[in-house]
């Protein structure tokens, strides 16, 4: 699934592996420190680009808003 994360200093867009018909908010309580995001796009709050990666860990303790990207 192709989600978009908001933290207090990024926004990070990219891919996580959820189970067939799962819900991101039961993926997100499952997975309770790190979710694994894969072909990453990082950018600051005004959408310019840092740096693109092939893995990044994310702490759901700074995850302000996650949605899936369209």
């Amino acid at each position: 699934m192709l989600v978009k994360i908001w933290t207090n200093s990024f926004i990070i867009t990219g891919d996580i592996d959820t189970l067939r018909d799962e819900r991101l908010t039961d993926y997100i309580r499952e997975n309770k420190d790190f979710i694994a995001v894969t072909q990453v796009r990082v950018t600051d709050r005004d959408e310019k680009d840092l740096f693109r990666t092939h893995f990044l860990n994310v702490s759901t303790n700074h995850i302000e808003i996650i949605l899936p990207a369209e």
